[in-house]
């Protein structure tokens, strides 16, 4: 999967990319994007706040969202599938299970005696889970990670029943779909069977690709063998997470495989490295990074103005920065988060360079206002990494005079800094563009 992300639109990404003789650079990049694009997709399977807004973005990019939901004896299977409806020549679909939120999912995380792992369809796999006596020497899955998979072979959704072998046929009859299966925690063990299902029922191994966040290993060295030549695996982990290794040492016999990523937690987030928020914020600054990149090797351009200029044009001023000492290393991350949603939502932009007299360039570029965006926040009191993290716009006209400001904010409580200045961004630039609308 290729050009996905949720705060840049996905035709702008494929209009830049440059040819072969940068391929290093833009292949990096790429795989920042979908790195991204799964841990967002990941933090959208989940039925909190941040969920939901996870959601919301992901909608307002161009991707269909329909959450599943199928309970049995054993699991309450959770998932969500999004398609991608910008997308030209390919179907796109993200199919992101959701990691432990309930007492009946730590069950599911407590069955750890294996199963034999074999099949083409829903049934035979069923069958072959009960059988006993089966060797080591075949491959064996996490009891309860299995139940999960099964659970969600048949899903309700929109009140109706619809099978859940259907749904990936239909998937599987397009010869141009591209599926990639993510989740977090338990999520993760659940996308990572997925794929092996998958590749076991006959889907062609370029066609799926598994990534997951702080995943625990899912089966034995018979697994991993079968399945680690074609299954398309990587496993993003944050050094201390206790979960990826947990059933290694407690109960033996499980392995690992795939490409593993290996990051460090933010010292400014404290809600340990298993947190999904913070494996969305490392792959946000990792996709900036490595966009960066691609654009100092020159193999990506970003627009200094809008592609189409309808609508008002505005001249974008650099933020200024009024960020606490303790947040200060995160401003090159926030003033790209910034820019991307003044790309994504204004419909006429152009950016400045800074400098004195923004009125006088902002005349020169053909804009009738200039923006001046503050970055800001304060620690809050008795707390040693939370934050109160602010964004304020304010709109001048070409004689520097206060036409329009607006101001948001968000606390760090369950998000990190980064994460909460994205949040204020899409909320203040969708408001500046409303008001744009009206002039």
């Amino acid at each position: 999967m290729k050009k996905l992300s949720i705060l840049l639109v996905i035709a702008l990404m494929a209009a830049w990319l440059t040819p072969a003789a940068l391929a290093g650079p833009a292949e990096d990049f790429e795989d920042a994007y979908q790195l991204r694009l799964a841990a967002a997709a990941c933090l959208a399977a989940y039925s909190d706040r941040r969920g939901m807004l996870a959601r919301e973005y992901l909608r307002q990019d161009g991707w269909e969202i329909v959450p599943f939901l199928r309970s049995s004896q054993e699991a309450d299977a959770r998932f969500l599938l999004a398609r991608d409806l910008t997308a030209t020549g390919k179907s796109r679909y993200v199919l992101a299970a959701v990691g432990t939120e309930t007492f009946k999912d730590v069950k599911v995380d407590l069955r750890t005696d294996k199963v034999y792992f074999a099949g083409r369809t829903p049934e035979e796999f069923a069958a072959n889970a009960k059988l006993e006596d089966v060797p080591d020497t075949k491959p064996k899955v996490h009891r309860g990670f299995h139940e999960y998979v099964q659970t969600a072979f048949t899903a309700r959704t929109s009140g109706e029943v619809q099978d859940g072998d259907r749904l990936l046929s239909e998937i599987m009859a397009d010869p141009a779909a591209e599926m990639l299966l993510v989740g977090h925690s338990l999520g993760g063990a659940a996308a990572t069977v997925g794929g092996a299902r998958l590749l076991a029922m006959g889907v062609k191994p370029d066609k799926v690709t598994v990534i997951t966040f702080g995943a625990p290993a899912v089966g034995n060295v018979a697994f991993v063998d079968e399945f680690s030549p074609r299954l398309d695996l990587t496993r993003v982990v944050i050094s201390g997470d206790p979960v990826t290794g947990v059933l290694q040492k407690l109960v033996g016999g499980y392995r690992q495989f795939g490409r593993e990523l290996v990051w460090r937690q933010s010292a400014l987030y404290e809600k340990g490295p298993h947190d999904m928020a913070e494996y969305l914020d490392l792959t946000m600054k990792n996709y900036y990074d490595k966009r960066a990149a691609a654009v100092k090797a020159g193999a990506f351009a970003l627009p200094a103005a809008s592609p189409q200029q309808a609508g008002p044009r505005v001249y974008i001023v650099p933020p200024t920065d009024s960020l606490p000492d303790d947040l200060r290393i995160e401003y090159r991350y926030m003033e790209q988060a910034l820019a991307d949603q003044y790309r994504r939502l204004l419909p006429g932009y152009v950016f400045g360079g800074g400098g004195a007299e923004p009125g006088k360039q902002a005349a020169a570029a053909g804009s009738k206002w200039y923006v001046v965006a503050e970055l800001g926040g304060m620690k809050m009191k008795n707390e040693r990494n939370q934050f109160f993290v602010t964004l304020q716009q304010t709109v001048y006209d070409q004689e520097g005079k206060a036409v329009y400001m607006n101001s948001y904010s968000s606390v760090t409580a369950n998000m990190t800094p980064l994460e909460a200045l994205a949040h204020d961004a899409a909320g203040a630039v969708a408001d500046l563009a409303n008001w744009l609308s009206k002039r």
